[in-house]
């Protein structure tokens, strides 16, 4: 297939036989040059797909949604590159040493929406005889069980929360009492700006003002991890937000809702929230149920 390349991209392929042979180390005679298109799959245990890269040639990696180039992780990137370079939607790699033969090296990047697959995983290796300059790199159609497992998330995202909802259980009839909690020591990247507590008759509600710096990586809500006080964990719970992802410079509000203990009790109760990926977590203040 014959795909047309960005003019940037033009712009960063190398021009052959400008630069001296000792520049470009073991350079291949008259190789074919590439133009592909390929699929990323389902399954993040499936096999990585292949990307061929020789020295003297720029291979440029064209997706077709916004990846965040923070996240840009190449093996072996500062021993074996000349350059590399990533857009929103481009990665331009420059080889400047043959890849190894034995294994493939490994690069991954973070799509900016958090949709899935959250990430892209290609395997790089050593070109023979076609050296591919562009590869345009695209999420395999979702399938309908995925769409429906999306929706029904959507779904119960919009129904959390409800007030009406909230006043037909009988939650309301006692009334609700507000906790303003202390902001917790900053123990990543993601600061609690904020922190409140609302005690319903059976049910809590945890909500923290979220705070990420201008220079971190977009953080992506993934789920409550609750501890009782002798640190282990009880539960994990869904988490909502204010949006679908917390973006470098933004505040935003997150919410979890518990149900309450069926006696009373002395002892704290502890949360911490994780994003998509399970790395990164806050640690919220712990509070009285």
């Amino acid at each position: 297939m014959t795909l047309v390349l960005p003019r940037r991209a033009l712009c960063l392929l190398p021009l052959l036989g400008a630069t001296s042979a000792a520049a470009q180390p073991r350079l291949l005679s008259s190789p074919e040059l590439k133009a592909r298109q390929l699929v990323l799959p389902d399954s993040a245990t499936a096999p990585a797909p292949t990307v061929r890269i020789a020295p003297g040639y720029d291979t440029v990696l064209e997706f077709d949604a916004s990846i965040d180039p923070d996240s840009l992780a190449v093996q072996q990137r500062e021993e074996r590159f000349a350059l590399v370079e990533p857009t929103t939607r481009l990665v331009v790699l420059r080889p400047a040493l043959p890849l190894p033969e034995n294994e493939p090296l490994l690069l991954k990047v973070g799509f900016a929406d958090g949709l899935s697959p959250t990430h892209a995983m290609l395997a790089l290796v050593p070109a023979t005889r076609e050296v591919d300059v562009q590869v345009r790199v695209t999420r395999h159609p979702r399938s309908v069980p995925a769409l429906e497992a999306r929706l029904e998330e959507v779904l119960a995202r919009c129904e959390a929360g409800s007030f009406v909802k909230l006043a037909l259980s009988g939650e309301l009839q006692d009334g609700v009492t507000r906790q303003q909690l202390k902001v917790p020591p900053v123990w990543s990247d993601v600061r609690v700006a904020e922190q409140e507590v609302y005690h319903a008759r059976a049910h809590i509600v945890v909500v923290a003002q979220l705070h990420l710096p201008p220079e971190a990586r977009p953080w992506f809500p993934g789920e409550a991890r609750l501890r009782d006080a002798t640190g282990h964990e009880v539960r994990r719970l869904p988490v909502w937000m204010d949006g679908t992802r917390l973006r470098p410079g933004e505040v935003r509000a997150l919410a979890v809702e518990l149900e309450r203990p069926s006696k009373n009790t002395d002892a704290l109760w502890d949360l911490e929230l994780r994003d998509q990926d399970g790395g990164r977590a806050v640690a919220l203040t712990p509070f009285n149920p």
